[in-house]
């Protein structure tokens, strides 16, 4: 594939034409306007506070801890603003480039840094926000989706399984065990369908989701943009667990309250569990440690996968 240099593609989308790229020699119509990157740029080597301590020019060994800890800062800080930037522009990039581009959100906290990259670029009402609603959500899923919607000023589009409206239509039309009698069956009817039916509605070309490559498991190899049918643009691809509450923490933006109750990650409530020991969050795969407690496979193996990414078809 022939690159296009992000600043030859900002430059295209500031000006606002509706031009045309070439990848592997086919033409890609530009036919969506979205703002410009705004993100400021830093230079490429950050003012580090222990340097200019230092700007005699001597030099000495750093054996203090405390300075120690205050470079590792300065090195995390560096490394969050290229990311912001390339995250910026990666999504610049797909609202360029896709005709129909869709973000797909569960409210965790990956999905919280999208949220709001998305609101600072001016895209978040340019394109569908999907909320998958299982109807086996933490109350306070539901809770916080009503104040992120009036934080940021939009409204999620809601799918659900077809002919239910709550958890009474559900234990009605598919029983209240069906994630434990047949996980591939809940997973079919809970959150497959109503995903694909969001796809088909929403005409989407490029779906814009949370997924990293620490998440581990069918998610370790993964690339920011995904060929397929939709595409899959994972803008977080080489982020870590610990980078999102950085850049969480950095511009004060809200995060699922479970959080608060070691939750490192929020599912469905019958298999997702706390996880105290807050060192494993951050190991890799540790963000997913509480999820799909209790679930297996068809094949016997433990469930690592909510259904949506890797579903197919009982034959």
């Amino acid at each position: 594939m022939h690159a296009i240099a992000p600043s030859m593609l900002l430059s295209t989308i500031q000006k606002g034409k509706h031009n045309t790229s070439h990848i592997h020699g086919k033409p890609l119509h530009v036919v969506r306007q979205v703002p410009s990157v705004h993100v400021k740029r830093s230079p490429c080597v950050r003012p580090c506070a222990l340097a200019t301590t230092f700007s005699d020019g001597m030099k000495r060994d750093l054996t203090s801890s405390t300075e120690m800890l205050e470079l590792n800062k300065e090195a995390r800080a560096t490394r969050l603003e290229a990311m912001e930037v390339q995250l910026a522009c990666d999504l610049a990039r797909t609202g360029a480039l896709f005709r129909y581009p869709m973000f797909t959100t569960a409210l965790i906290a990956g999905d919280m840094v999208l949220l709001d990259m998305l609101h600072r670029q001016k895209m978040l009402n340019k394109i569908p926000v999907v909320f998958i609603d299982t109807l086996h959500l933490f109350p306070e899923t539901y809770t916080f989706m009503d104040q992120v919607e009036e934080k940021y000023g939009f409204k999620a589009e809601r799918y659900m399984a077809l002919e239910c409206e709550n958890k009474a239509d559900w234990n009605k039309k598919h029983s209240s065990d069906l994630y434990m009698t047949d996980p591939d069956e809940y997973d079919k009817h809970a959150k497959v369908e109503p995903l694909q039916r969001a796809i088909m509605e929403t005409k989407t070309d490029a779906w814009i989701n949370g997924r990293r490559r620490d998440h581990g498991a069918d998610r370790a190899t993964l690339e920011i943009f995904e060929p397929g049918t939709p595409n899959k643009i994972n803008p977080l691809a080489f982020w870590t667990f610990e980078d999102c509450f950085d850049y969480i923490n950095k511009h004060g933006i809200p995060y699922h309250p479970l959080h608060d109750q070691d939750f490192p990650s929020i599912g469905d409530l019958h298999s997702t569990v706390p996880v105290p020991d807050r060192t494993k969050w951050f190991q890799y795969a540790g963000e997913r440690s509480g999820r799909f407690q209790g679930l297996t496979n068809a094949d016997g193996s433990g469930k690592t996968e909510c259904g949506i990414h890797n579903f197919s078809p009982k034959q």
